[in-house]
This record gives C-alpha cells, structure tokens and sequence, in this order.
C-alpha cells in the first residue's frame, strides 16, 4: 500500500498579487490580495481571452478594483460567464462589479446567492437579541460582545451591490465553456451550498474552499442556525468529492497553490477533524464552554481577530459530538456549558 501523502505542486511560478500567469492552454491563474492574515485569493480564468469565463472574483476593496482595472486595461479579456462557488466576500464581492461591467449574467448555486442578499442587507440594521445572546452563551466578555456589535453588518462593505437575478447551478448540472464539459459538485459545511467544478476529460477541479493544499477552510456555526452540524455536513462532502473526482486531478484551490493529490488531501482533511473530535471529547471530562476549547483546537493564538471564526468552529464541533451522541449541553447563568456523556 502507498502511504506517501506528499501532494505534488506542478508550477514553480506563483504570480503577483493582481497579475495573471497561464499555467496550462487556456488555464489561467489570477491572485489577487486580501487585507488579512490569509492575504491572496486566487481566482481562474478559462478559455480564450476574448470569450473566457471567470470562477470567483476577489472581494470589494480599492486594491482590488485597481487591479482589475490594470488587467482589463492591458489584456483582451471578454467574460461570457462569471461564476462563483460561494458567497464569502473573497469569492463574491467584485462579481457585480464585473457582471455589470461585461453585462453579463452571474452564475451561482441558489443557497449561495440568497445568503449572500441577506447578509448584505444587514447592513446598518440593529443587532438581533438573539445574536448577541450566542455568543453571550458561548461564553465571550461584554468588551468582545460590544466589539461584534460595532462590526456587525459589515459583510455588505465587503461586496459590490450584486445582480438582482442570477443563473442557477445546482448539483449534478453540468455546464460547457472553453470546449469542455464542467460538473457541478455541490458541498456543505464551510458555507450554505458551495460548488465545485470538475472536468473529467481534462482531470480538472476548480475546488473553491472546498478543498484547499495546507490550510482548512472554517466550518462554523453561526447565530441564524445555533443548533447546526455544519462539520458532519463538511466530513460528508469530503467523502462525496473524494468518491466523484480522481486522485490524479490537478486541483486549482481558492488559496494556496494547485496541486496533485485530492485523495491524500481529502483524507488529512477528514483525519484532521476526527482527530480533533477524539481530542476536544477527551477534553470534556470537566464541564466546557466553548471559548474554554480553543487551546485543544487551534495551534494560532486566538484573538479579536479571529475570535468569532473560532467560536463558531469550536461551536461546530461541539455540536457535532452532541449529534453523535458523545456529549450534551447544559446553561448555568445564561452560559452553555459541554460535557461527555
């Protein structure tokens, strides 16, 4: 048996942030930056220039806009399909932006599309009750409750004001651009209905979040659904993507660079979160809140930053050892509390 769970990176050249690098005929690779710790987001471009499709845009913000700007400027692109596979703002925010630009349509699974008007329409709106009490219950301090309130709504800041209709994708679809026929494959669990792109001919999946070479993407539960298992539904869609595209894909992540090795991937994802499940079990010998686990789930610090990410992925994995029937939740003094059962 092969035990070698080494991925293989074919290209050596990674472009600049707000450049393009064809890396295969009509395979082009855009990276465009982010103002955060997980700075780039890569972007693909398929097809002939004058006649491409674009998968995911880059989020709203002027570093970006002057670089699509540069690009359209010194290259002969013309989009006919602009397609994102989920709505978080690296992934969505320029798409109506360049769909009004191009006037053309935007192309979108269904439960991406309106998540993604509802959390723009936050913007400026109060705080819900029931927000401010999850996280209350997941046991952050008044001072880190008062700094979500502040922030909250800024989702909308992120994005360009999307279409007002959209083209559907759904699972199982399948579409063709570039001379080459795309199956839609849909996954739960990082957000509400994100998509994948697969070409079986080429041996080509455009992965999204959904399956990244180093990091992993957040699965979390959040304040509009407490009681979700969005980590069995990711675990879920690992196991379905591993069964539907082949080990010998070159996968084109959203971060990182594009690899060899899905098969290996998937099953260190999956591993990952098995193994942190056995830990944060082990941890609940003694009655838990969920900010009292982040020592056993994260190897980075957690701080302001990138505290209500972790919540709501620790949250994930409580629930999720809830569902299997491995541990139970409790209140004492409005603050859930987590213990084996």
């Amino acid at each position: 048996m092969n035990t070698d769970t080494r991925l293989v990176f074919p290209y050596e050249d990674v472009p600049k942030n707000g450049t393009m690098l064809e890396i295969e005929n009509n395979v082009r690779w855009i990276r465009m930056p982010l103002p955060m710790s997980l700075n780039h987001i890569n972007l693909w471009l398929i097809g002939e220039l004058n006649q491409s499709t674009l998968i995911d845009t880059g989020m709203y913000y002027d570093d970006v806009k002057n670089a699509w700007n540069d690009i359209l400027r010194e290259s002969d692109i013309k989009l006919e399909n602009i397609i994102v596979t989920h709505m978080h703002p690296d992934h969505i925010g320029m798409a109506g932006w360049l769909s009004r630009h191009f006037q053309i349509p935007l192309s979108m699974s269904r439960g991406e599309y309106y998540q993604c008007r509802v959390l723009a329409s936050d913007t400026g709106d109060r705080v819900p009750e029931e927000a401010i009490n999850f996280y209350k219950n997941a046991g952050l301090t008044d001072n880190q409750i008062e700094a979500y309130v502040k922030r909250f709504g800024f989702f909308g800041s992120m994005i360009s004001t999307l279409p007002d209709s959209y083209k559907r994708l759904k699972n199982g679809d399948s579409i063709s651009f570039a001379n080459t026929d795309w199956s839609i494959i849909d996954g739960y669990g990082h957000s509400p209905e994100h998509i994948c792109l697969y070409s079986n001919e080429k041996k080509l999946l455009i992965a999204g979040d959904q399956l990244l070479p180093t990091i992993t993407s957040n699965v979390g539960v959040f304040p509009t659904e407490p009681y979700a298992n969005p980590l069995e539904d990711w675990l879920d869609s690992c196991k379905k993507l591993k069964n539907i595209v082949s080990e010998d894909a070159l996968v084109l992540p959203s971060h990182g660079r594009p690899f060899l090795g899905a098969h290996k991937r998937l099953d260190a994802i999956i591993n990952h979160h098995e193994t942190a499940l056995t830990k944060l079990h082990n941890l609940l010998t003694e009655p838990m809140r969920s900010v009292d686990t982040f020592e056993v789930l994260f190897k980075r610090e957690i701080d302001d930053t990138n505290l209500l990410m972790a919540t709501g992925e620790s949250l994930a994995h409580l629930n999720c050892l809830i569902e299997r029937g491995l541990a139970k939740k409790y209140f004492k003094k409005n603050v859930a509390y987590y213990e084996q059962v």
